[in-house]
This record gives C-alpha cells, structure tokens and sequence, in this order.
C-alpha cells in the first residue's frame, strides 16, 4: 500500500465519526494534564468509554526526530527520523455508548543500529540476532485500533482490539529483515458501586517476528552471533545462522478502583505473564532460547477536584525477566533434538515514586521523586550488572484562551537521573577485545546520571462555523549525559480537529 492510498484510508476512517463541537472545554477534556491520573485505569475499555464527556477526532502528520552524539544504547542506534500520518477519534454515541480508534502509518530511517540485527529490541533483548557493523535502518509501521463501551444500568461493559504490523531493513550488507505483526485484545468490565467505580479487564497478544541477515557483497560475509545476555552468545549456532523465527505473547489483568466525584483514595494494579520464544529457521524451527516476563504494578492515591486539582500517589513496578538456552543433540537430517534445557539470563527492574498533581482551570503542575534499579546476571561464566538510580521530575502545563477561536497550550518537563549504585562482574581475562568495548560502553551509560529538558507549544484554531479546527504543535528536548554526551528531540505536527 503506497503512502497516498494510505492518507486517503485513514481520511475514510475518520470521515465515518460525526463531527463534534470544538470548545476549549473539549480539549481540556482529553489533553489536560489532570488526565494522566486515569492512565491506567483508561486501559480498561469499559472505563476507556465512560472516561472522556466529549467527542474529539484528529488528523496530522507529524515529524519525530532524535539525535545523540554517541548511541546512548548501541543496539537502538544514535537516533532517527519519522515522519507519521495519524487518525484519532473518540465519539461519544449517546450518554450510554462511546467508541473509538486510531489508524497510523509511519517510515523513516534509525541511524547507526550496531550489535542488533532483530527489531523490537526492548522487547525481546538480550535474545537478538547481532553482529559488529551494523549500519542505518529503515523502517515502516502500520496501527490500527478499535475499542467500543456501552454502559447497562451500573454496568460498563467494553471491548478493544489493537493491531501492529511493522517492517525494518537495511538496504546495505549486512542487509538485515524483520517482519512484525502483534494483535492485542481486551475485554473489560466496571461497575459503580456507591462512590467508587470498580474496573476489571482482561488483555492478551499474540507476536510473531521472522528476522534474518543476508550478504550480497563479494567481499563476503562476517559473523552473526545468537546474542544471550551481557556480552555472551550461544556460539554452537552463531556465525552463519542468520534466519530465525520469534513467537509468543501472553495475558494481563488490570484491575481499579476511582471515586466518581473526582475526590478521595484511588488505586490501580496491573498484573502480566508473557512468554517469547526464538527459534531457528534452518533446522525445523529448532528452539534456541525462551524469554519469561512476569511483571506487576500498583498505584494508590488521593485525589479532590473542586476549584483547584490536587492528587497525591505512590507507584511501585516489578519486573521479572528470565531466559531458557535449549542445549541441542546430535544432528539428524538438519533436525536437532533438544536435550536439555537451561536457565542462564535474569533480569530483575524495580522502580518506586512518590507523585504530586496540583492544578487549577488553566494551568497543572506535577512533580516526581522515585528510585530504579536494573540487576542482570548470566549463570556461567558469572556476569552481573547491577545499577541503581534516584530520580526527579517536574512538569507544568498551561491551557489558556488567546481569543474565542483560539487556544495555546504550553507544556514543559524537566528530569533528573543520579546513578546512586553500580556493580559490574565480568570474567574480562576470557572476553575478546571486541565484547569488552560493548560491554564497558554499556556499563558507562548504564552508571552515568543525565539531565533534561522538554518543552512544547500547541496553537488551537477553531474555524468559522466551529465544527472543525486546525492546530500545529512544535516541541524540542535536550539531554545531557555525564560521560559528556548529548541527546536532542525534536517533534512537530499540523492537523486538523473535528
């Protein structure tokens, strides 16, 4: 599908929404900073179509653009640029029934991707195909969702179903290939019991990536390692193994509790288990490695709306990782039997906050205070890496009327990341030299604190007869890192809003 047939499918998507009345009121509604106190509870479908007063829609292109000095993380490169067409709506039906969805596409190009050669590294790392060139990216990405709620006396009842597909590839050696599709499903349920209303949802996906590596230069080839964790590899099938099968998904629980007069205590806890598996393509999908993740988190806090906005919240998130290395047997007929089954990788991530919101009609402050820790540890030969940080942040947003036709938000975030603990263990004395740069370059960003700076601008203009608008949005970011090197965003957008 080409760019133009795709602009036009996403205005035929929006172009089945009713037009909604644009009103500073309404895009308090769904852009304030208050909202981001029902984050969690929003991923609930139910509570999602019961969340927002108003009906909103929204086409715009936007541009995304990152660029570090030195890659911060080796294997996500030094930065990118994507541009992206966007649809968005939310319509309301009736005071009952809501719907919504969102269609997107984006391409664009990520610079200077070494020691990965597997998309979705944040997601499936440490387990991905990688060698030392590396090289720039491109990627394209396709998103599609849909969500409905209906409200049956005190029970709310929705449904959601989130749809990515997504290709990377580098058009030079090594000419490296993955192709993504992930479906997420959720189902949800709320009831208002007294002052509260009460959430549960049920969410699952299903995940699917083929990746591979291929060499057309005459100068020929170099290694491909099956990666396994902090600089190790399962070096039986690196080298020219380079066509591997990911799949997997898995289940999560969401469950809240609100007030729905905006005051008193609130809470949200989410619950997740999900598997991925690597397999690889030249022997009969013989399994390598499995990747567990078991995660959890929870949110309790007190909120009081009336002239002005106050909340004040706890946030606590846990994070289990850990990898299986299946040992294979003798070969037959290109099929190896897996004889054994061992666990060599964990990973465990704990972070902890304390948050405050305060706001009035046209301005929101929000400020945050918390602790990480990220602890990695491969069984033999012992590695470990082990670091822990503190951390502020302090954000402001301002929404204000310029004149009747138009409105100008101005956001702004600031953050701080001290390193307050690092261990590193590494049996440096059997590590090529090559590894021991990767591996230094990771402990020196994973120890260093950074600072930074995001600050946007958006204009609303309502048109005429106030059925549609048009808005631009310009932002710009800076990070500073203590090992003296710089990170900078830049983000745009033009739309219109209806």
């Amino acid at each position: 599908m080409n760019r133009l047939s795709l602009l036009i499918l996403l205005l035929c998507t929006q172009a089945i929404a009713s037009a909604a009345t644009e009103g500073d009121s309404v895009l308090t509604d769904h852009h304030s900073l208050w909202r981001t106190i029902d984050t969690e509870a929003l991923q609930n479908p139910a509570l999602h179509g019961a969340g927002y007063a108003t009906s909103l829609s929204e086409l715009a292109l936007n541009v995304e653009a990152r660029h570090q000095t030195e890659a911060f993380v080796v294997e996500k490169g030094r930065g990118y640029v994507f541009p992206r067409v966007t649809a968005d709506t939310y319509l309301r039906l009736s005071e009952r029934a809501a719907v919504w969805g969102s269609a997107s596409y984006k391409w664009g190009k990520n610079h200077d991707v070494k020691w990965n050669s597997t998309s979705d590294y944040d997601l499936l790392q440490p387990y991905v195909l990688a060698d030392t060139l590396g090289g720039d990216t491109n990627a394209e990405q396709y998103r599609f969702s849909g969500g409905y709620a209906t409200r049956l006396d005190r029970w709310l009842l929705g449904a959601e179903m989130q749809v990515r597909a997504e290709q990377e590839y580098r058009r030079r050696d090594p000419r490296m290939r993955g192709i993504v599709t992930e479906l997420l499903l959720r189902f949800g349920a709320g009831r208002e019991m007294g002052a509260y209303q009460l959430g549960a949802a049920l969410e699952a996906n299903i995940y699917k990536q083929t990746n591979s590596v291929d060499f057309y230069r005459e100068e020929g080839v170099i290694p491909e390692y099956q990666m396994t964790g902090l600089g190790t590899e399962y070096s039986r099938f690196s080298g020219d193994k380079r066509s591997l099968y990911f799949d997997g998904g898995g289940i999560g629980l969401l469950l809240s509790a609100h007030p729905t007069d905006g005051g008193g205590l609130y809470a949200d806890i989410a619950l997740g288990e999900h598997r991925y598996h690597r397999k690889l393509a030249e022997y009969n999908s013989m399994p390598l490695t499995d990747l567990y993740q078991e995660q959890a988190a929870a949110t309790i806090g007190w909120r009081h709306a009336s002239q002005s906005r106050t909340a004040l919240y706890v946030r606590a998130e846990y994070t289990k990782r850990t990898g299986d290395e299946h040992v294979g047997g003798t070969s037959n007929a290109r099929y190896f039997p897996v004889i054994a089954r061992l666990t060599m990788y964990k990973n465990t991530l704990f972070n902890a906050a304390l948050g405050a919101l305060y706001g009035r009609k046209a301005w929101n402050v929000a400020a945050q205070a918390g602790y990480r820790n990220n602890k990695e540890s491969y069984a033999y030969p012992q590695r470990e890496m082990d670091y822990s940080q503190l951390y502020g942040q302090l954000g402001a947003q301002w929404m204000a009327p310029l004149s009747k036709a138009l409105l100008l938000t101005l956001d702004a975030d600031a953050t701080y990341t001290a390193n307050v603990g690092d261990k590193v263990v590494m049996p440096y004395a059997n590590m090529d030299a090559k590894t021991i740069l990767l591996m230094n370059h990771k402990s020196s960003y994973n120890k260093a604190s950074y600072s930074g700076l995001l600050v946007s601008a958006r204009g609303d203009y309502a048109l005429p007869r106030r059925q549609y608008g048009l808005f631009a949005r310009i932002a710009a970011g800076v990070t500073y890192c203590s090992v003296r090197e710089w990170q900078t965003d830049l983000i745009a957008s033009i739309g219109i809003t209806f």
